[in-house]
């Protein structure tokens, strides 16, 4: 995946390319009240990329809106590359 990408950029590529297998990415952000006040998830439960937004179905059908500044990493799992990091949340 080319350096530099926008998250929004990132994430469609993840989800649309067909080069790309989405369960091998997760996504890493913020969530309140979540241990660390941070959740995981796998890109394959991504429903939509919008401009400055994603939004993901639950285990129990709900969907789920995600602003991008919400966003820590998005990394390959199965390699462990690190996709995208945030430059201004500092967790790891």
């Amino acid at each position: 995946m080319p350096k530099f990408m926008s998250i929004r950029n990132v994430l469609n590529r993840i989800c649309w390319h067909p080069s790309e297998n989405r369960e091998n990415y997760e996504i890493l952000f913020i969530h309140r009240g979540a241990p660390n006040d941070l959740r995981s998830i796998s890109a394959k439960t991504i429903v939509s990329v919008r401009k400055q937004s994603f939004e993901y179905k639950e285990n129990d059908g709900s969907i789920v809106y995600i602003p991008f500044h919400r966003i820590v990493m998005i990394r390959n799992i199965k390699t462990r590359e690190i996709i995208w990091k945030s430059r201004s949340k500092v967790y790891f």
